[in-house]
């Protein structure tokens, strides 16, 4: 499965980061939940810049399970 990275949607007032990845990469991914959805947020670092995108998203559910997946290397 390969995952549609867009860029991060503007109207999320409350968002709570519920899991990431390593900081010590260049890329960081973080599982969020907002307003009972979940997305994957996904961040590359790279000569002081930042570029930021997440994914659609998904009833909690369902985006804790690509979360999983995104993990175990059964999503990109």
């Amino acid at each position: 499965m390969k995952l549609v990275w867009r860029t991060p949607y503007q109207g999320v007032a409350r968002l709570r980061v519920i899991a990431w990845t390593c900081d010590c990469c260049s890329t960081l991914y973080e599982l969020c939940h907002a307003g009972g959805q979940a997305f994957i947020r996904r961040t590359h670092r790279f000569n002081g810049a930042r570029q930021v995108h997440e994914t659609y998203r998904w009833p909690i559910r369902k985006g804790d399970g690509v979360w999983r997946a995104l993990l175990s290397g059964e999503v990109r």
